[in-house]
Order: structure tokens, then C-alpha cells, then sequence
């Protein structure tokens, strides 16, 4: 279960997959707390917060209507 998207500065969605690996402008759509892309060749790629985890869930993107929870691909 990866972080697949981040949340631009214009509040629209960005796949991993469409930017570089590295710290990102992107935020986490869960708690609005800075990405960094991870592009490996283990893992699936991903981002990963730059600094502290997600952050107890607060709705940073009130104009948007984001999942207040982390959705998942599998369970």
C-alpha cells in the first residue's frame, strides 16, 4: 500500500509516475505534509513524507473534496 499521488500547489492531483524522483512541491492529500518521490528499483514507486509521517488527519484541502481517510489498492 503506496502513496500514489500527491496534491500540487493548484490543488489538482499528480501521479509518482509524472515526476521526478526527489523531493517534490507535492503534499499529502491525507494530512497536507511535504512528499518526496521515491523511484527505486526494488519497490513500487512512491512517495514518502520528506519530513514527519502523516500527521494526525486534518483536512488541508478544505476547498477540495479529498478522502478524509488513505485509500487503499488492496486490502
Amino acid at each position: 500500500m503506496w502513496l500514489k499521488y500527491g496534491v500540487t500547489p493548484n490543488g489538482y492531483l499528480k501521479c509518482v509516475d509524472d515526476v521526478l524522483k526527489g523531493k517534490t512541491n507535492l503534499t499529502c492529500l491525507y494530512c497536507g505534509g511535504k512528499l518526496t518521490a521515491k523511484k527505486g528499483r526494488v519497490k513500487q514507486h512512491h512517495f514518502a513524507h520528506t519530513d514527519e509521517t502523516c500527521k494526525p488527519v486534518v483536512s488541508r484541502h478544505k476547498t477540495k473534496q479529498f478522502p478524509g481517510l488513505p485509500m487503499y489498492d488492496r486490502f
